[in-house]
């Protein structure tokens, strides 16, 4: 109770109320006085109208100075819940307290700019999210999943707008040290980062999701090109001297055993020669000429270079703009790959269908076989590796780096339904008809 009665009097309200209760005991004081000298009808007149007239003024006093601060708590609640819209017409003109009220606007349109500042800043994070092709989500306060860019679709398999206000088990997602999918096969393919910003006054988490496959596969081909250079560089050296010496002793020999084995050592320089130079194409982007092309036309052309297949064309005509040339070496490649692979003529089956994903259409060109299936997936695009007796090991590689720099992806496959394998070639649509 002591505490509450020392709080009390140390406030505005207390400190106005003596100053009431002083005044009216110094007129009560003064009243008693000049009832010495006057009678007591005057003495109570000038009493009652001292006492009026003070009454009047301490409550004008007392109305406009709680009228101001009133009206300052009002602006400092809406600062604090950042409506800066509120702005108080000043009582006074001049003096401390108008100085005072300036002073509390300049603040206010600070804060303000601040907030505009702010929110422009923030709009264009996520206008960069929504144009980043790596999946990028935001999490409220209350770890609820509150936006997230187009390439959620790419990773999660539908748009975001049907996960919000998620929670992040639910999209498989726990925290340990850091954020990581719960599933194992998950993990090794995708990082995340993670970065925290403040939106209405709560604060957000920033996931960003890092695709580790394709960096480590881009660090991979990048390895064996410095690689491949080395190499060409020291199989041509030792080459040309060889197949020169093998070409002069060839003029000078007599015996037809010599002749056709040193004609065997110069046949054998110039393949690896052509080798190095075939695989060199890694080395170096590949020129593209891009047209508006017929997919149906196309594939009427492969057919007749396997007219044995009898290839099953399903889907609509399609027109992209691509490559046509390096586009059907890619579809022939595929297809010598499915004849070598057992698919017998007739159960080759090639399809166009149009697929959107992250807001962007794609032309997905499906080629099922029929034949052994892929033994070995991991080591599909390894330079080098192949299972044929007379392969090379180049062509699945040499096939994904055309269509990677034609835009789009390519990926094999074992099929689900039956034995046989399975090829996927999606494209960006720039032009459909």
């Amino acid at each position: 109770m002591k505490e509450q009665q020392s709080y009390s009097s140390d406030s505005l309200e207390s400190l106005l109320k003596n100053i009431f209760i002083f005044l009216l005991i110094l007129q009560t004081s003064l009243c008693a006085l000049l009832l010495l000298a006057l009678p007591w009808w005057q003495v109570a007149l000038i009493s009652v109208s001292s006492i009026l007239v003070t009454i009047g003024i301490f409550i004008g006093l007392y109305s406009k100075i709680f009228s101001i601060f009133q009206r300052i708590g009002t602006q400092l609640d809406a600062l604090q819940h950042q409506d800066f819209s509120i702005l108080a017409k000043p009582v006074f003109q001049a003096g401390i307290v108008a100085e005072f009220q300036q002073q509390f606007n300049a603040l206010r349109e600070s804060l303000l700019l601040h907030k505009s500042h702010y929110n422009q800043q923030l709009f264009a994070l996520y206008q960069m999210i929504d144009h980043l092709n790596t999946p990028i989500l935001v999490f409220d306060h209350k770890q609820r999943l509150s936006y997230a860019n187009g390439a959620f679709a790419q990773l999660f398999g539908r748009p975001w707008q049907t996960l919000r206000h998620a929670a992040p088990e639910l999209l498989g997602l726990i925290k340990k040290s850091e954020w990581q999918f719960d599933d194992t096969a998950k993990q090794q393919e995708w990082q995340i980062r993670t970065s925290r910003f403040v939106d209405q006054g709560q604060e957000n988490q920033l996931l960003i999701f890092i695709n580790i496959k394709t960096a480590l596969r881009n660090q991979e081909q990048e390895a064996w090109q410095k690689l491949i250079r080395v190499l060409s560089h020291e199989i041509r050296n030792s080459l040309t001297p060889v197949a020169a010496l093998a070409q002069s002793l060839q003029q000078k020999v007599t015996q037809p055993r010599e002749k056709e084995a040193l004609s065997v050592i110069e046949e054998r320089c110039q393949h690896l020669r052509d080798f190095v130079a075939r695989y060199a194409q890694f080395q170096q982007p590949i020129h593209t000429e891009k047209s508006l092309v017929s997919l149906h036309s196309l594939i009427e052309k492969i057919q007749g270079l396997f007219p044995q297949q009898q290839l099953l064309s399903q889907g609509h005509d399609v027109q992209i703009k691509s490559d046509p040339v390096l586009l059907q070496q890619v579809l022939i490649n595929l297809l010598k790959n499915a004849e070598e692979a057992g698919s017998l003529p007739g159960t080759i089956e090639l399809s166009l269908n149009i697929i959107h994903v992250q807001q962007q259409d794609f032309c997905e060109i499906q080629l099922l076989d029929q034949g052994q299936g892929i033994t070995n997936e991991d080591n599909l695009f390894v330079p080098f590796y192949t299972t044929k007796s007379q392969g090379q090991g180049i062509g699945l590689n040499l096939c994904r780096h055309i269509v990677e720099q034609l835009g789009g992806q390519l990926s094999l496959s074992n099929r689900t339904d039956r034995i046989g394998a399975c090829a996927v070639i999606r494209l960006p649509v720039t032009n459909k008809v």
